[in-house]
């Protein structure tokens, strides 16, 4: 009988040893005692036996001892010896240890070309005894061979097979365990028969006699050329990962299944500035407490918390925190752990990241900020900004929009721009087709909307608006959002109503009034040839009620009166032209001889003024087409206006220079310059009814401005660089294609005599 369970053995010999008792306390006989004595001490130590000994002895006493002791009986006895007996047989025989041998080798007996690997034996010296074939077929050596080899001395028959490189060290190894006795663990390249060298593990132990004498060693061979090359493919695929794992930009880190850290990469022990020496409980307690301070004050309770909670359920662990930095900076960390489970689902690693989000943190903290000072900028600016979807629908209204339309921002976020448009919820109704018909042609073209129609306000009164929507296109061009703004310009729709209003009842002033400005200009123009006539006509009459009457001078009277007339009656017509934007035929002119005549025709008011002319005019100066009567008005316009620009100063002082020059091949120039007080405003001084003399209407520059732009001209004032001031004009010099007009050479008096006449 076996039992193969060992707990069928221990419940058998525990059955047995308590019915020994049993026995012993039945039949007062103390050999059941020694059977349960015996059943104990094959499980049990032999201190623990010592002590079941001397229990045993003393219940065996007290059996022996007790007073209803009546174990006198002798078939009694019998029974009982007869029971001990065969229990202890079953114990021997059921309990009894088998030995090696008789295990493995029970009914086959193994031979030596039955041991697994290559097997060898050697005698006390080092020199062979036996090779088995697996160890000669290997080597590629038949059994003569070898054994010619090993009689060479106690090492060839094996070293003649190792690498080069490990000879020496295997030599080594040998002598001293010859020497010593010690077994041999050692592992070398070996040559096999195709002259490939082979990993081999050697384990070789000596056989001594009953004196302790070594009388053999015996050992075998394993190839593990295989092993070795799975291990190093093994240490280069770790040493690999262990490059990547503390190369790859993240903080790394490992737990056991109760979270108890275990590994941290150096990225992570270069970032905390901690580091994980050992596996020791110690260093792994060390560890978590240095991670735990390094955790925000802020953020410590949490981290706790959900790591706690995470390790406790096995759910996955994320959470973002602050953690100080070796050099005591507080940054932002990802962190994030999952569990790996075996194939019962147990938990039997933690495997956590933590990337440093810092940078990432504080620009999302400025995009927020930005973004809530674009939304304050967007709901402050003075205007209604709203956004709509490729569709049309509105998706955004302003602050502003929505406080000024009064608008419920949930609720016209469900309607689309034709609702709003149709419904009348915003749009005037004169202005609904139009605006529903425009936001319809832009969302199918894709084109900006710029449309001015009138609004609802949140009081009822419609307001207008300037309407401007934009698309927002992506890389592809596709639009993805609409933006409008809408601008208040009733004020100014209303302004320019106004405006429009005023201009029109200005226009009207305007035409009475141009019809007074031509009054004006005419009986400014005028001014000059009737005051001629009258000192003329003065001056007929003195010369016929003198005595004798001197007809001559009178009939040269007669006929300057008829000049005159004549004169007056062009500048009529010539004005009305300028105002009429008549064209008037134009001759050849000579600046030269207008400005002598208009110096003579002022001749009288130079005198009375006490003015010195000075009259400096080009030679070479030649002719061109122009208005001969306008011209003269032009300068004798600017000869009175310097006149009487020096009307303030001494009389020693005023000089009224007059030149002529050709600027270029193409103008002429003609400048009147006084040494008045000057001009404090160039360019308003031409301007209509704007003058600086008391009795002065500011029509005359006006008009001079006027007439010589009307022949392509320009006329300017200037400051002069020793004080008063220069007016000067030029002229286009035009090809001439008739003649000059015929002159009129009248011999007038002298400026005395015309003083003493008008005397």
């Amino acid at each position: 009988m076996q039992l193969t369970s060992s707990k069928e053995r221990i419940v058998t010999a525990m059955a047995i040893g308590g019915s020994g008792i049993l026995l012993a306390g039945l039949f007062a006989d103390p050999s059941g005692i020694l059977v349960a004595m015996v059943a104990i001490w094959l499980y049990t130590s032999w201190r623990t036996g010592l002590a079941v000994l001397l229990i045993g002895c003393l219940l065996t006493a007290a059996v022996v001892l007790s007073p209803a002791n009546f174990g006198n009986n002798e078939q009694t006895r019998v029974v009982m010896f007869a029971c001990c007996a065969t229990a202890l047989w079953f114990f021997i025989n059921v309990f009894k240890p088998q030995s090696l041998f008789d295990r493995v080798y029970k009914n086959i007996q193994p031979n030596i070309e039955d041991i697994p690997g290559f097997g060898w034996s050697a005698y006390p010296d080092g020199r062979l005894r036996f090779l088995n074939p697996k160890a000669l077929d290997f080597v590629g050596v038949s059994a003569e061979e070898m054994s010619r080899i090993a009689k060479l001395d106690n090492h060839s028959w094996w070293s003649l097979f190792v690498h080069p490189d490990e000879v020496k060290g295997c030599m080594a190894r040998w002598e001293h365990s010859l020497r010593t006795g010690e077994p041999i663990f050692e592992e070398q390249r070996v040559r096999r028969a195709d002259g490939t060298y082979r990993w081999l593990r050697d384990s070789a132990i000596a056989s001594r006699d009953e004196q302790g004498r070594i009388t053999a060693w015996f050992a075998t061979s394993v190839d593990i050329d295989d092993q070795r090359k799975a291990e190093a493919a093994l240490r280069e695929s770790q040493q690999q990962l262990q490059q990547m794992i503390d190369t790859v930009p993240a903080l790394i880190w490992c737990a056991n299944s109760a979270g108890e850290t275990s590994y941290i990469n150096k990225p992570l022990m270069r970032w905390t500035g901690i580091s994980l020496a050992s596996n020791d409980p110690a260093d792994t307690k060390r560890l978590a407490t240095a991670i735990i301070e390094a955790i925000h004050p802020e953020d410590r309770v949490l981290f706790q918390r959900s790591l706690s909670q995470a390790f406790e359920t096995g759910e996955r662990f994320a959470l973002k925190y602050r953690q100080r930095r070796f050099d005591g900076v507080y940054r932002w960390i990802d962190g994030k752990a999952e569990p790996l489970r075996d194939a019962d689902g147990q938990i039997i690693q933690w495997y956590g990241v933590c990337l440093d989000i810092h940078d990432e943190m504080e620009a999302h903290e400025a995009a927020r900020e930005r973004e809530a000072e674009l939304r304050l900028i967007v709901d402050t600016v003075p205007s209604l900004i709203w956004l709509m979807t490729p569709e049309g629908l509105p998706c955004y209204f302003n602050k502003r929009f929505s406080e000024w339309a009064g608008l419920d921002e949930g609720a016209i976020h469900s309607k689309t721009p034709k609702d709003v448009a149709a419904r009348g919820e915003l749009v005037h109704p004169e202005d609904r087709a139009a605006v529903t018909e425009a936001f319809r042609n832009a969302i199918a073209t894709g084109q900006p909307l710029n449309h001015k129609g009138r609004l609802r306000h949140r009081d009822g009164q419609y307001r207008w608006m300037d309407s401007r929507v934009e698309p927002l296109r992506d890389e592809n061009g596709k639009i993805i959002r609409w933006y409008g703004v809408n601008l208040d310009i009733d004020d100014e729709v209303r302004a320019q109503e106004a405006l429009r209003q005023s201009d029109e009842r200005l226009a009207r002033a305007l035409r009475a009034a141009s019809m007074s400005e031509l009054s004006v200009s005419i009986a400014h123009e005028l001014n000059q040839p009737l005051q001629a006539v009258v000192a003329n006509a003065n001056a007929f009459r003195r010369w016929l009620s003198a005595e004798p009457p001197n007809l001559e001078r009178a009939l040269r009277s007669a006929d300057w009166i008829v000049r005159d007339a004549d004169a007056a009656a062009e500048v009529v017509s010539r004005i009305r032209a300028l105002f009429g934007k008549t064209a008037y035929p134009r001759t050849a002119v000579d600046l030269n001889n207008l400005i002598n005549d208009a110096c003579e025709l002022i001749a009288d008011k130079l005198t009375s003024n006490k003015v010195k002319l000075d009259i400096n005019l080009d030679p070479c100066l030649p002719v061109t087409s122009a208005d001969h009567v306008q011209l003269e008005q032009v300068i004798l316009n600017l000869i009175r206006n310097g006149i009487e620009a020096m009307h303030d100063i001494e009389p020693r002082a005023r000089t009224l220079k007059i030149e002529s020059r050709l600027r270029d091949d193409a103008t002429v120039e003609v400048e009147v310059s006084d040494r008045g007080t000057g001009i404090s405003d160039t360019e308003k001084i031409f301007e209509a009814f704007y003058t600086t003399k008391q009795d002065g209407m500011g029509m005359g520059l006006a008009i001079c401005r006027s007439i010589i732009e009307s022949h392509g001209g320009r006329l300017w004032a200037e400051d002069g660089v020793r004080g008063g001031a220069s007016i000067t004009f030029s002229l286009p010099l035009r090809d001439l294609q008739a003649k000059p007009a015929p002159r009129e050479f009248h011999i007038r008096p002298p400026i005395r005599e015309l003083e003493s006449l008008s005397a």
